[in-house]
């Protein structure tokens, strides 16, 4: 492995704080994560319960080809499917690699991504017929196949782009605090407070950018025609559109709502969501209901420990598209936003 390669590595990726930081995100997302350097040692290692694997992590050591030993390039066994790598086991289980780079062409090391079961999960008998054929030792297999989770193509793609996102962000924002730390260090006329404000404001422009990336993977989920994420402000009183698709730019500069003003005032401050079928909602909210175009909403409120941060607001004018269909989506994707703004 490349001497510069692995000091990137080291000086970028803080194995107790990305271990913290990728933790919630398995929580939310139920598919367990790890990260590797290039030649396959393990630098954060999949996440454990009790004495087992949590979500079916043993299976990447019992039933996949991965070289965890260092000695070769880690994606050799995997199959490259656009800017990430597949690889699947004799028991159809998926998982993938995000390389984490820091210049274009230049990985430091991999996000693995899995177990999954992509579509369908199978029968029980075929499962074990399976494992006999591998010389696997098939205790407790059925109770551990039921951890893993079973997700689509188009969920999976858009797990794998959101966590891409992350990592590319906590990534570069790492690179400029050294570079900010670099010229304090070289220019003691740079005050702190100057360094800090620039720090702050590189993670605003990332958090951003990250947001936009989570609103288009509900929006695409949910085949929303335009939605927004609302972020409450410093004042704890007021929420402003933080990004939004479809919606005119004077109206986002002009929206500050109070908490408890409108639906999506009123979601923030019980912690309640609202979903409005045309002009028909609850009884609290149905004299707000102004837009006959709207077909179908959802207001979602974002909180983390009964803390509201913000809302999601998804809506379509189509008959076609159902948001409530995919209701559990959306609150998976909630909780994704939630983690994203608690993580910068």
């Amino acid at each position: 492995m490349d001497e510069d390669i692995q000091k990137s590595a080291d000086e970028l990726i803080d194995k107790g704080k990305w271990a913290e930081f990728l933790f919630r995100f398995v929580n939310v997302l139920r598919i367990n994560i790890a990260i590797v350097d290039t030649v396959g040692r393990i630098i954060v290692p999949p996440f454990r319960e009790g004495d087992h694997g949590l979500y079916g992590s043993d299976f990447l050591t019992a039933t996949f080809d991965m070289d965890f030993s260092g000695k070769g390039s880690f994606v050799r066994s995997f199959e490259q499917k656009g800017a990430y790598w597949e690889i699947k086991d004799g028991l159809d289980f998926h998982a993938f690699a995000i390389p984490i780079k820091i210049e274009a062409d230049k990985i430091i090391a991999y996000l693995v991504v899995g177990p999954v079961i992509l579509n369908k999960r199978r029968d029980q008998e075929s499962y074990l017929a399976d494992a006999t054929r591998l010389n696997m030792n098939i205790s407790d297999l059925v109770d551990h196949i039921q951890e893993i989770r079973v997700v689509s193509f188009l969920t999976i793609k858009s797990v794998l782009d959101l966590l891409a996102e992350v990592v590319k962000d906590v990534i570069e924002i790492r690179l400029e605090k050294q570079k900010l730390h670099k010229k304090r260090f070289e220019k003691e006329v740079l005050a702190k407070q100057i360094v800090d404000a620039a720090q702050d404001m590189y993670a605003t422009i990332h958090l951003d950018e990250m947001l936009v990336t989570i609103l288009d993977v509900a929006m695409n989920l949910t085949g929303a025609e335009g939605g927004s994420i609302m972020i409450v402000d410093e004042d704890k009183q007021h929420l402003t559109i933080k990004v939004s698709r479809g919606l005119d730019q004077a109206k986002i500069k002009a929206t500050r709502v109070r908490l408890g003003e409108g639906i999506a005032g009123m979601a923030a401050q019980s912690n309640e969501p609202f979903i409005i079928q045309g002009s028909k909602g609850s009884n609290r909210i149905q004299h707000l209901l102004k837009r006959p175009e709207i077909k179908q909403s959802v207001i979602l409120p974002l909180s983390s420990h009964d803390q509201v941060l913000g809302v999601l607001n998804l809506h379509t004018k189509s008959e076609e598209h159902k948001i409530d269909a995919n209701v559990e989506s959306i609150k998976y994707l909630s909780r994704l936003i939630t983690t994203a703004i608690n993580s910068l």
